[in-house]
């Protein structure tokens, strides 16, 4: 077939000439006619989609690669489908309502393989629909790309768009009009193109050039490919790589990575807040910022708890700062003694895997706090004053603002769990003031402190308070204990007291102990920030309420594993945030304010453990949560937004019927898309063959030469002003074969022969198709698109 293309006619013979060829008696051209090829035209479109989706599932981790494909072959069947529909014999408003109603069918299925459980498709389901794609649409507005987080409307949300836009593409790109089919389909490829441009907008992937250059390549096939002759086709692309290619060097010599304009530095609004918090615990309505705002951008080699302050007094009724280890006296609180490796690290060791260089930019953030991690050794590009306990001020009136960069040294361990488990029984002495607990007066109550007690009301509140020292766990029992143990059993505490001793009683290890404490609270509480205030708030968290914010949580463990004689205290400050894979850096927001709590082991120091459950705010967007030990064996580590480990074991096997949908959806998926071209096939083919019956021999004649000369067209053969049917039976027979030469001559034979002989039967047809088709199984498509099985249209 390929050798027809561009191939000049044979000339007429001898003879008188025959008229031009004409389905209607008149004499008009065989080329009049103007057409394009629907299986390019299908190509074109699913090329450009698969691009453009590809780059939009990057919004997302782990994206569902099954559902996807499923989505585009929706997609492309549902523009075949509309094509289809334009080439049927229907009165032109039943073809419109078929469109639409495939329109609604595509868009269905659609959002089904993208992962939206049919049943929220119903009626019924709709206000449940509404309310998870407002939810979706709110979080889409402050996630970080790629999401993986364990919202599942935030991420269906995202994917849903691709099936959403697909079919607006589709619809405008196939739709059955007889008029404006050249704006419509410009008006899909916009619809296509918002995909990729939205995408790479939001997520740059890198390497724009190359990019571009395929772009320009699919964009250059969806608007001429379906419509040139083969030869035409090859100059064409020819033509356009050949200027893209060109264009590369152009573009690289523009690029630059500073921007032209930078658009996205400008606030026409003046949105841009100061945000500063005070960290010690309060437990009534939580009064951080929550407005979504970035505070700070951090460069590290692991996700950390960025620290800010820590927490280590417990004054009766809330967690505060004791303010006696700003100046190092007792030296900084990491377990060696001296910086030297000495092979296989070892408990009281230096390990230099936990020795961390951490680069902070300051966005929104207003603070004196230099914020980092673990226990901070040295800070650099900033005045700042170390403490024992790693937190660390700025010198005198200084604060860090917008624009600030700095640098931090600090000692973060990291250990697993089989080194917690191993840790040495026993601790140091000097550690029993981080199991000392104040105790409320009789009658004392933190609604009345908080609410309008001053500094020196409170500091005096302070000083007349019991404080208890309850014995270090393993160590040699002192007359400590005794007296705790009372004081802690009359206390508003003793409720907590005894659920801290029945769940640590029996632990193997210092560690056991405290997972046991940490999962209890995880467990049997919820997170809420709408809290009430209360007279003694960890005791109403425990007790009434069971639902609380970082600071009960983080508050409640620490307060009971000093009850359990564990060194703990509270740290404040933020959550690893969400990491940028583009800029290598954390992104850390306002609403990843957070509280956690320390716990110290012998030979390692302090290890951070979150008791907080993973949907919180602060975790909903982190890149990975530092728990107590980033290491795989510690059985804390959590994917990006907080999922842990263990859920994604379970969720290792998902497949493309899961995010909350029907094992079902993916098999009922391929037989609609499988008997629904079948069934629009048959009955098309029916309604042709019905049609054909009822026509005399010269109407189905005068078809069938109209089908034939369509069907060149598109196969690319030329047909000049000058054909005549004589001509073009003679050239068939020279080029294409002898069953098409007997086609022609029979047309000519039925319109001329005064006898009338009857008009090419249908097997002769199909012989026609084989002879003009020979070559690949492309070639063979574009047969059968050209002369399509069953009977000409009439």
């Amino acid at each position: 077939m390929s050798g027809l293309v561009g191939r000049t006619p044979a000339p007429a013979g001898a003879g008188a000439p025959a008229p031009p060829v004409d389905a209607g008696g008149s004499a008009r051209s065989l080329g009049a006619v103007a057409t394009d090829s629907l299986p390019l035209r299908l190509v074109a479109f699913a090329a450009l989609a698969a691009f453009a989706t590809a780059h939009w599932v990057t919004f997302v981790e782990d994206p569902p690669t099954g559902r996807v494909l499923l989505v585009l072959l929706v997609a492309t069947g549902g523009g075949a489908a509309l094509a289809l529909l334009g080439r049927s014999a229907l009165p032109r408003p039943a073809v419109n309502a078929a469109a639409a109603v495939v329109g609604l069918v595509m868009l269905a299925l659609g959002l089904i393989a993208a992962g939206l459980p049919g049943q929220l498709l119903l009626p019924a389901h709709w206000s449940e629909l509404g309310d998870g794609l407002d939810r979706g649409l709110a979080g889409v507005q402050d996630a970080q790309w790629p999401y993986g987080g364990p919202d599942i409307w935030i991420r269906r949300t995202v994917m849903l768009g691709v099936p959403a836009l697909l079919t607006i593409g589709a619809l405008l790109a196939f739709w059955p009009a007889r008029r404006g089919t050249a704006a419509l389909r410009v008006g899909g490829l916009v619809a296509v193109l918002l995909i990729y441009g939205t995408a790479v907008a939001e997520h740059d992937p890198g390497q724009p050039a190359l990019r571009g250059l395929v772009l320009l390549v699919l964009v250059a096939a969806w608007l001429w490919l379906p419509r040139l002759p083969r030869r035409e086709a090859v100059a064409a692309a020819t033509a356009v790589l050949s200027v893209g290619i060109l264009s590369l060097p152009v573009a690289a010599a523009l690029d630059s990575n500073r921007a032209w304009w930078d658009y996205g530095a400008w606030d026409w609004f003046k949105r841009g807040k100061v945000i500063t918090f005070d960290w010690n615990h309060t437990y009534g309505p939580l009064n951080w910022s929550r407005a979504g705002e970035t505070v700070l951008n951090v460069r590290s080699d692991r996700p950390q708890y960025w620290k800010a302050e820590t927490l280590d007094g417990f004054d009766g009724f809330r967690w505060i700062r004791r303010g006696d280890l700003d100046d190092t006296r007792y030296g900084t609180q990491v377990a060696y003694t001296e910086r030297r490796i000495q092979g296989r690290w070892d408990y009281n060791e230096y390990n230099p895997e936990w020795d961390e260089r951490i680069r902070f930019t300051v966005r929104s953030l207003s603070t004196q706090l230099v914020v980092g991690a673990g226990v901070i050794l040295k800070v650099d590009g900033a005045p700042a004053r170390l403490a024992d306990d790693g937190t660390t001020r700025l010198i005198g009136d200084n604060r860090l603002e917008e624009g600030d960069s700095y640098s931090v040294r600090a000692y973060a361990p990291n250990p697993t769990r089989a080194q917690m488990q191993g840790s040495p029984v026993g601790y140091a002495d000097n550690l029993v003031r981080y199991t000392a607990i104040q105790l409320p007066r009789p009658g004392e109550s933190a609604t009345d402190e908080l609410g309008g007690a001053g500094f020196v009301q409170r500091e005096r509140a302070l000083r007349s308070r019991e404080s208890v020292f309850v014995p270090l766990r393993g160590n040699v029992p002192t007359g400590l204990g005794p007296h705790a143990d009372r004081a802690l059993r009359r206390s508003p505490y003793a409720p907590m007291y005894a659920r801290a001793r029945q769940l640590t009683a029996e632990a193997p290890t210092a560690y056991d102990a405290v997972k046991r404490v940490e999962l209890w609270l995880q467990d049997n509480f919820t997170y809420s920030e709408r809290v009430p205030s209360h007279r003694v708030p960890l005791m109403a968290f425990l007790q009434e309420d069971k639902r609380g914010y970082c600071q009960q949580f983080s508050g409640t463990m620490a307060l009971m594993l000093r009850m359990a004689g564990i060194p703990a205290r509270v740290a404040a400050g933020f959550a690893p945030g969400s990491y940028n894979k583009d800029t290598h850096e954390y992104r850390v927001r306002d609403l990843d304010a957070h509280s956690w709590v320390e716990v110290w082991f012998t030979g390692i120091g302090w290890v951070p453990f979150d008791p907080t459950p993973a949907r919180s705010p602060a975790q909903s967007q982190s890149s990975a949560l530092a728990t107590s030990a980033a290491a795989a064996d510690a059985g804390e580590v959590r994917r990006p937004q907080g999922i842990t480990a263990s859920e994604r074991a379970a969720g290792a096997g998902a497949g493309v019927g899961d995010d909350g949908g029907s094992g079902l959806v993916l098999p009922v998926l391929i037989l609609v898309l499988v008997a629904a071209p079948l069934g629009a096939g048959a009955l098309v083919l029916g309604r042709r063959l019905t049609r054909l019956r009822n026509l005399s021999p010269d109407a189905v004649a005068e078809a069938q030469l109209s089908e034939l000369r369509r069907a060149l067209l598109r196969l690319g053969w030329d047909l000049p002003e000058s054909t005549t049917l004589l001509g073009l039976e003679r050239r068939l027979g020279r080029l294409a074969g002898p069953a098409s030469e007997a086609y022609a001559g029979a047309l000519r034979a039925n319109r001329y022969d005064p006898r009338e002989p009857s008009a090419p039967s249908l097997g002769q047809r199909r012989a026609l198709r084989r002879e003009l088709t020979r070559g690949s199984v492309f070639d063979r498509l574009r047969g059968l698109v050209a002369i399509p099985p069953g009977a000409p249209r009439s």
